[in-house]
């Protein structure tokens, strides 16, 4: 299971921050945090925007 919220928040930066740095829709993200499927490649992007590996984004 994703934890990408709780790395956000850890973070401290908004979901509306997390979209225009990755270029992803705002949506997309609100839905993948909540369980919804996504590549690796846009898990990658997430990882990356902050500063964690994929690793950090699962439980």
């Amino acid at each position: 299971m994703l934890c990408i919220k709780k790395v956000r928040e850890e973070k401290g930066v908004s979901l509306y921050w997390l979209a225009k740095t990755t270029g992803l829709a705002y949506r997309n993200l609100w839905d993948i945090e909540r369980g919804a499927d996504c590549k690796v490649s846009t898990l990658t992007i997430i990882a990356k925007a902050l500063n964690v590996s994929i690793q950090k984004l699962f439980k």
